[in-house]
């Protein structure tokens, strides 16, 4: 366990205080909270069936840290810990997993821990549990020498404490995260099986699982009774707040009414970006005529046609005739031929536009007289 110093512009790199072996051994510390005044620090392990208080204040001063016993090898040893600094190990809290955690009462005088269960105990209970800290002895004071003050150290000892009180409050299952409000003064915590609780008591807690508590059922009268008994089928009227499926469906609970949810920034700012959401057009044209995509967007008709058919490079192309090459596709085939084969006479027409209009003007006369 460290103390680091995070007031001021510049944290240190070194910590003010530390414990080493804080559970015995290399057994690794999995949870640390500090007391509402910030004197004392618990801390738990998974491995280990005990959850160990500190003092905060000696352990930042380096107190009785150069007394420390070193057994087979290992700071700290198995528990080996100074009793100024180690101030009490709660006994009976066994931990499986990294999320079971403790926490301090308002005034720092009582813990509060949970216990887990295997998982094939179904019939065992995961407990909350209750330590009673002990007090905080003065330290007597001496005018003569160290005697006194010395004989004081070696008679105080780390105090081992049983639970003071003990709840069953999940059957099968294993508490986990353990909370207890400094200003609420109500308990919350989880279990395995995913649930929460709250404690409170009416006359020590404020506020918070007190209000909805303090609500009681509306009693339903006779008049009640007999309106809900003449209530057509399917009536709101049936549905009571005892009722199991005491719910009443409105058009905009189901999902065709539903509002999406709203975008926030980041996603507004990704869908601007695909053109397929938002149907961006194409931007317009820069630098001639755009043919290919890739390198070759951009590139006017003229450069595309040259870099195509590498006219620059091909030297054989140079001193030859291009209608040469083109009366090879003209070999063997002629188009215009058949238009003058023989001396063939065609009649498009037997008479001109004039006889026709001549032999037209007699008809208009005779209709007209």
């Amino acid at each position: 366990i460290q103390i680091w110093n995070c007031f001021g512009g510049m944290v240190s790199s070194r910590p003010l205080g530390a414990v080493y072996s804080a559970h015995g051994g290399t057994k690794p510390v999995t949870f640390v909270a500090f007391s509402t005044n910030g004197e004392r620090i618990v801390s738990r392990s998974d491995l280990d069936d005990t959850v160990r208080v500190w003092d905060a204040v000696k352990m930042e001063r380096g107190v009785g840290l150069s007394h420390r016993k070193f057994a087979n090898g290992n700071r700290g040893g198995d528990g080996q810990h100074p009793p100024s600094i180690l101030l009490a190990i709660c006994l009976g809290l066994p931990a499986l997993n990294e999320s079971a955690t403790c926490a301090f009462s308002p005034d720092g005088k009582t813990i509060c821990a949970g216990t887990s269960v295997d998982r094939g105990a179904t019939n065992d209970f995961g407990k909350l549990k209750f330590y009673r800290l002990p007090e905080e002895e003065k330290r007597p004071k001496t005018s003569k020498g160290d005697g006194a003050t010395k004989s004081y150290k070696e008679g105080k000892k780390t105090a081992m404490l049983e639970p003071v009180l003990t709840l069953d409050v999940a059957k099968g299952a294993s508490v986990l995260g353990v909370s207890w409000h400094p200003k609420l003064n109500q308990i919350a915590f989880g279990t395995s099986n995913g649930t929460i609780q709250v404690l409170f008591d009416r006359n020590l807690s404020t506020k918070g699982a007190i209000i909805p508590s303090a609500r009681t059922i509306r009693q339903s009268d006779g008049l009640s009774e007999l309106l809900r008994s003449r209530a057509p089928t399917g009536s709101a009227s049936l549905l009571t707040s005892s009722s199991a499926n005491a719910n009443i469906i409105v058009p905009n609970a189901l999902p065709l009414f539903r509002e999406e949810p709203r975008a926030t920034r980041k996603t507004k700012e990704r869908e601007r970006k695909d053109p397929e959401l938002t149907k961006l057009p194409q931007p317009p044209v820069t630098g001639g005529i755009k043919t290919g995509s890739g390198a070759g967007g951009g590139v006017s008709f003229t450069q595309y046609v040259v870099e195509s058919t590498n006219y620059i490079q091909n030297k054989n192309i140079a001193g030859k005739d291009p209608r040469e090459e083109l009366f090879k596709y003209s070999e063997g085939k002629s188009y215009v031929a058949a238009a003058y084969e023989g001396d063939v006479q065609r009649i498009l027409a037997e008479k001109t536009v004039e006889e026709e209009e001549e032999e037209m003007k007699p008809k208009k006369k005779s209709r007209t007289g």
